[in-house]
Formats: C-alpha cells, structure tokens, sequence
C-alpha cells in the first residue's frame, strides 16, 4: 500500500515537473516576442532587439581589440548604451524603408535586377573560392559533393547565401535612390569652393608642420594634396626582392631570436630579483637561482646558433640576387636610363602605379614611412640626378635615383578645384540626408519600451 502512495506520489511529481518545464519554455518563449519598438507600422521584439544589441557589442569589441584596448561587454552603462545604438539603428532603417516604399524605390527595373543579380553571382563565387581555398584544400571531395560541403561551411561560417545577398542589394540600392532624391538639388559655389581650398591648405600646412612625414603619409595614401612642405624632395627605387622562400626563412629566424631575447630579459628580471649576495638565499632562492642560472646559459647558446643561422641566411638570400644587381650596375656605368633599368628590372610593385611610377617617393630626413637604411640613402644623395650605390634592406638590394626636389608652398586651386568640389559636395549631401532622415525619425513618433528588455 505504502509502495504504491509512494509511486503515485513519484509520478505526480514528474508531471509537475514536465509541466514546469514546458511553462518556462513557453513564458521564455513569449518573452521573447515582447515588443520593444513600434515605429513605421512595424514593431520590434525584444529578441530582435537584443541581437541587433549582441551585434553591436561584438562589433565594439572588436574595434577596440584592434587598438589593443579592453572593452568590457558586460558592463551595464556598456550594455544600455549598445541597446540605444541598436534601437535607434532599428528604428532609422523602418523609417527609411518606409520612404523608400512609398516613393516607389523597392520597385526595380529588369536592368536593375540583372545588374544586382550579376554582383551577387560575382560575390557569392570569390567567397566559395575564398572558402575552398581556407577550409578544403587537401580535400578529396568532387563535383556536387564538394559543394554541398562548401556550402554548408559557408553557412557554418555566416557567409549569406544568394537570395540574402540579393535583400542586401535591393536594400543598398533602394537606399542610394533615397538618397538622390533628398540630394538632388544640393550644389557648391565657386565660393564655398575657394573658402574650402583656403581651410584645406591653412589645415595642410599646420599638420605638416607640426608632423612632416604626415605629407608623406598622404601621398602614399593618394590623399588630396593642398600644400607642400619644404624638405621634401622624390626618389625612384630600383628594388631586385629576395626571393619568397628567402624572406620567409629570414622572418622565421628573426621571430624566433626576437622571442629568445624576450625570455632572456625576463630571466634577466628573475635573476635580478634574488638576493644580491647568493650565500643569504633560502632553499628556495638558491633552487630557483640554479634554474634560472642554467636556464639563462641555454637561451645565450640558442641567441648565438640562432644569429649564426639568420646571418647565414641573410648572406645566402642577397647572394642570390646579387648577380641581377651586378647586372644592373653594369648597364647603369653603360649609361643605361635608370627609367628603362626599372621598368626592366623593379620588383617593387609601388614604383609600378601612380603618382609613384612618374614622381617617386616623396622622402624627408627622419623620414618614418620607410624602413632606415632607406631614408638614409636616399637623403644621401647629394644632387638631382645622382644614383646610389646597392644597398641592403630587409626587402632586398635596392638603387636609388635622386629625381626632383619638392617646391614648398600651396598647391595651386586649379590642380585640386574638382576633388575640392566632388569632396565639399559630398559632404553638403551626407549632412542634408542625415538631417532629413533625422526629421523623419523625429516625426515618426517611435515608441519604445526599453525597460522591458529587463
């Protein structure tokens, strides 16, 4: 009798607890489809919200990892302030899509569409072979079987498939109509045009001054160029690479003596942090001095087999290449133009596109754009025109030419007048639709109910 109480008992139990369970998936469930926004005839629910939330965290945290500082996702004023970027965010987008379906910017062409179709063919084929090329490699798969598994890693991966490629193109697109509509009428005036030049050069001349190898910089970055600072003068580089296999040997070696070095430092440190007379140590100050006395006297001999090694690979690398630079030299004393010499002979694939090909490199004394041995020697160089003797860098050998000297002063605004102009007139248009969108979010009324993602 008590046996079957007990059981009773046990299978009561049980159905409470599946019930329980069911409940709390359930409420979890429906919590999830708790309204947070409603703006724009659509609504937005605490599930969409905390992921568009979780997104913008990540992407948080990964712009701060590239600058090497921390970022702490679970902080709360961290936290709320993600979900007002990703709230506001939800909220922009429903209002433009709103605009942009009631001035009929959703509808496309059929030119439209096959244009769109064409990029996401074109997208979605580089990432299959981006993919083939990371994950399956080595594989044995063929034909439709290797596809359905560089598919599914696609997937895995979060690559978008074709039809997602596709939303995100009409989306684009739709957007970039919107936008036109709003700019259309936005222009620039010769003289908003010759107050922005003056700003550009005045702005110019003082980051120069204070940071000259900033010009450098923006040269390198094809940055427009309002003003030339004195100091400056172009130099054409005639590189001959080591070869591929070289460089790579030749890293390898030097990461692995500069790891060495590292630990001898630390040891240095350890040591350092004994008692300076040995005799005082405890047992385990004299233990852990003995460990770091062998210790220190193994990484000493891996430093020196290692720096052997990097010189002998170094010696071996330039040897390869240096029967081309002989070859080089040679023509040069022949009377060879240094131009053909480079376009027969450069490996360096900057001097092979503009402004580079035809100008140089703009170099000053100090300069911190390129390696040292290469400033050095191209500010060596006495006169325009003269040429370097070969020189070593970790590229490889190099020879210089001293082509011109760089004039100080503003750049004049005919040069610039139509990239001055192209840049003012975007930014006219950026504000103007930022603005408008603005108003549009303004006069949407959203309602948000932020304290229920608690």
């Amino acid at each position: 009798m008590r046996k079957r109480i007990f059981l009773a008992i046990l299978m009561i139990a049980a159905l409470v607890l599946s019930t329980s369970c069911s409940l709390i998936e359930k409420d979890a469930a429906v919590d999830a489809q708790t309204v947070i926004v409603e703006v724009a005839g659509q609504t937005f629910t605490k599930s969409q919200v905390q992921t568009a939330t979780q997104n913008t965290l990540s992407y948080q945290s990964y712009m701060y990892s590239m600058y090497g500082m921390s970022f702490d996702a679970t902080d709360a004023d961290t936290i709320s302030s993600a979900q007002d970027s990703a709230i506001n965010a939800l909220i922009q987008n429903a209002v433009t899509e709103q605009k942009e379906q009631e001035l009929g910017f959703t509808n496309f062409t059929d030119a439209e569409l096959k244009d769109m179709q064409t990029t996401v063919d074109e997208t979605y084929d580089k990432n299959v072979s981006t993919v083939k090329t990371n994950y399956f490699a080595d594989t044995t798969l063929t034909g439709d079987d290797l596809q359905k598994a560089v598919e599914a890693k696609m997937t895995e991966l979060g690559y978008q498939d074709k039809a997602s490629l596709l939303d995100s193109e009409k989306s684009t697109k739709a957007e970039e109509k919107l936008k036109a509509s709003v700019v259309k009428d936005v222009t620039v005036t010769d003289e908003e045009i010759q107050t922005e030049y003056d700003s550009k050069v005045a702005a110019a001349q003082s980051s120069y001054a204070s940071t000259l190898s900033q010009f450098g910089t923006d040269v390198s970055n094809g940055s427009t160029i309002y003003y030339r600072p004195a100091g400056y003068r172009y130099v054409k580089n005639l590189l001959v690479k080591l070869s591929s296999d070289d460089s790579t040997k030749i890293s390898d070696l030097q990461t692995q003596l500069t790891t060495k070095q590292s630990d001898l430092s630390t040891n240095a440190t350890s040591i350092a942090a004994l008692p300076t007379d040995a005799a005082t140590d405890t047992t385990d100050q004299a233990k852990s001095r003995e460990s770091l006395t062998s210790e220190k006297t193994q990484l000493e001999a891996d430093i020196a087999d290692l720096q052997t090694q990097l010189t002998a690979a170094q010696d071996t690398a330039y040897a390869a290449i240096q029967p081309k630079v002989d070859e080089i030299e040679a023509k040069l004393a022949a009377g060879t133009d240094f131009d053909a010499l480079l376009t027969e002979y450069g490996e360096d694939t900057g001097m092979q596109s503009e402004p580079a090909k035809s100008n140089g490199y703009p170099v000053c004394a100090g300069d911190t754009n390129y390696v040292d041995d290469f400033t050095t020697n191209a500010m060596s160089l006495v006169k325009i025109g003269d040429v370097s003797t070969p020189f070593r860098t970790e590229y490889g050998i190099h020879i210089v030419k001293y082509v011109s000297d760089i004039t100080e002063g503003a750049v004049p605004l005919a040069d610039v007048k139509d990239a001055t102009k192209a840049e003012l007139l975007s930014t006219k248009q950026d504000d103007l639709y930022t603005s408008t969108v603005k108003q549009w979010v303004t006069d949407a009324n959203a309602k948000i109910y932020k304290d229920r993602l608690k």
